[in-house]
């Protein structure tokens, strides 16, 4: 607030006067031009919500991260003050991990250009369906996508997904001998050189590990559209942990020990969101 002026998400900056607080304490403002009550949050993506910004960022982030259920991750927020219902958590989830990951675009690093593609299987309801992943020569993971089937045009979506995502176009491909691939970068990748085998996938193979033991405590997603946000989002938290983001990382006092990068750079990513 500036001499009487705030932001006002309904008209812009106007004069505007205090106008008591809000169940959680904050303070409202009433805009004097259109006659509408605000808070800082009004307008961001955490307006609305009865927790503060700060405690569902933790939760989103470590839900992500960490080989949590909903479950646990309830137990741990109880243990440390803050009564949170499950059924919050996956909303909140499903809610603000796409949000983080738009948020994060402008700043992602250029991917290579030799990518390693796979697809791993996730179980949604009673059916095993498939996740199809790749990763560039530096380890970022490019783009994940949760299919029923393992087809051709599954694999030429997940392509075209990839490529409109990343903005690169890759040189080199590499790819198991499922009869899903060579059709697929035949088509969307004519360009490039794919490579087939065993051995050219082994560092997929490794990655794979990291999102099928993150899956583990979970038993099985309930919908196709919630093992797509989930997966996605195991992929970007890896990114932004892996420096693959220009994000967290302002210096910082060299005598003080620094917070981890993924902790630095979601506490960016809320501060973006929070600028609305």
């Amino acid at each position: 607030m500036i001499d009487g002026w705030e932001q006002c998400p309904s008209c812009g900056l106007a004069p505007v006067r205090k106008n008591g607080r809000d169940r959680r304490g904050q303070q409202v403002y009433e805009c004097k031009r259109c006659g509408r009550s605000f808070t800082h949050l009004s307008g961001t993506p955490f307006s609305g919500y009865r927790f503060p910004p700060d405690v569902i960022a933790l939760a989103v982030r470590y839900y992500l991260r960490y080989r949590l259920s909903y479950g646990d991750l309830a137990e741990w927020l109880t243990e440390r003050g803050v009564h949170v219902d499950r059924s919050t958590l996956y909303d909140w989830v499903h809610r603000f991990a796409p949000l983080y990951q738009e948020a994060a675009r402008p700043h992602r690093q250029r991917p290579g250009r030799v990518w390693s593609v796979d697809e791993t299987y996730v179980r949604v309801g009673k059916h095993w369906q498939y996740a199809y992943r790749a990763i560039d020569e530096h380890g970022q993971v490019i783009d994940v996508y949760v299919s029923p089937y393992r087809a051709a045009e599954d694999a030429k979506a997940f392509f075209r997904r990839s490529i409109t995502g990343s903005g690169i176009r890759p040189r080199r491909v590499t790819t198991d001998k499922a009869a899903c691939y060579p059709p697929a970068v035949a088509e969307v990748l004519p360009e490039a050189e794919h490579v087939t085998g065993k051995r050219e996938q082994q560092r997929l193979e490794r990655d794979h590990q990291h999102l099928k033991g993150r899956l583990r405590p979970m038993r099985s997603f309930k919908t196709e559209p919630t093992a797509q946000v989930v997966c996605a989002g195991h992929g970007f938290v890896r990114n932004l942990a892996g420096g693959h983001y220009q994000l967290g990382l302002a210096p910082g006092d060299p005598a003080v020990p620094q917070p981890p990068l993924l902790m630095r750079a979601w506490e960016d990513l809320t501060e973006l969101l929070l600028a609305g």
